[in-house]
């Protein structure tokens, strides 16, 4: 009987299958394709949310601390939107748009809904680091931020691209990015940001405490006083009292002015403006 021949096919092509599982295995995505992606899906919500509060406040008669709880609960649908559409496949209308997808970080298959739900509350958490977890993204060599890392996941691409269109997603991104420093810079530092704003509360709160010790010494003494030194002994510690007053306030500026009726205190905050802060205002 002779003998059969039989033709091992997964031996004899080697090279094809080693160029096709080349060809198929996805790419990561870059940082500008991310930042793009995001911030698309973040205004998408924004922008909804914002029409909905539109409606609640001309329906329903509702207080200023009603208005921020609603604005808090915007946190609620982007985490439902992102941890839906970002498993089992699917994808969201940012990540849509501009091609790419998110994945598991071994296999490429997408990945399911409580590691999407992991991944989502892991954008706060990178947030809430200074942004820190996202700016992971830039050193990791799969550019992989705090949030993928969290849910084992990784962006890759969704489709080809051409150069023309890489080229295009890669000068907005980095114009976005830098736009977006720029705000959060003037956010948190410059002038009228939410940081220097409160270094000018903290120099009014010191103010008014500096005015209460005031109306005190003229109650034991019945007189006022410019003298800081005497304020600070009634304030019960006098070295504290110090430390704050040199914390909040800067030493040229600083003034009492004093009368048999009443009295001024005029001090200069130390914001970037220094700005006036006086009692009574």
């Amino acid at each position: 009987m002779p003998q059969e021949h039989r033709i091992n096919i997964m031996e004899d092509q080697p090279s094809v299958s080693v160029e096709q599982g080349e060809d198929l295995t996805p790419r990561e995505s870059s940082v500008a394709e991310r930042f793009i992606a995001l911030l698309l899906d973040v205004g998408l919500i924004v922008i909804l949310y914002e029409i909905f509060l539109l409606i609640m406040i001309r329906v329903v008669d509702m207080d200023l601390s009603t208005f921020y709880i609603l604005l808090a609960c915007m946190n609620i649908p982007f985490i439902l939107y992102e941890t839906i559409w970002s498993s089992g496949g699917r994808n969201t209308l940012g990540k849509k748009l501009v091609g790419i997808r998110v994945a598991d970080k071994n296999t490429g298959e997408p990945i399911g809904l409580f590691r999407a739900f992991v991944r989502t509350l892991g954008y706060y958490i990178s947030a809430a680091l200074l942004l820190c977890g996202f700016l992971l993204a830039f050193i990791d060599d799969r550019h992989r931020a705090l949030h993928d890392y969290l849910a084992g996941s990784v962006v890759v691409q969704a489709r080809p691209k051409s150069w023309l269109e890489k080229t295009i997603l890669t000068v907005v991104g980095i114009v976005l990015f830098i736009a977006f420093g720029g705000l959060l810079y003037r956010f948190l530092f410059s002038n009228g940001s939410w940081a220097q704003q409160k270094i000018i509360s903290r120099a009014q709160k010191h103010v008014e405490k500096i005015a209460y010790l005031e109306d005190l010494h003229f109650i034991n003494f019945g007189y006022y006083t410019n003298d800081l030194l005497r304020l600070s002994l009634l304030s019960g510690d006098p070295v504290q009292f110090q430390r704050d007053t040199h914390k909040a306030l800067e030493n040229k500026g600083f003034r009492i002015g004093v009368g048999p009726k009443g009295y001024k205190i005029t001090a200069r905050a130390k914001d970037t403006k220094k700005t006036f802060v006086t009692y009574p205002k």
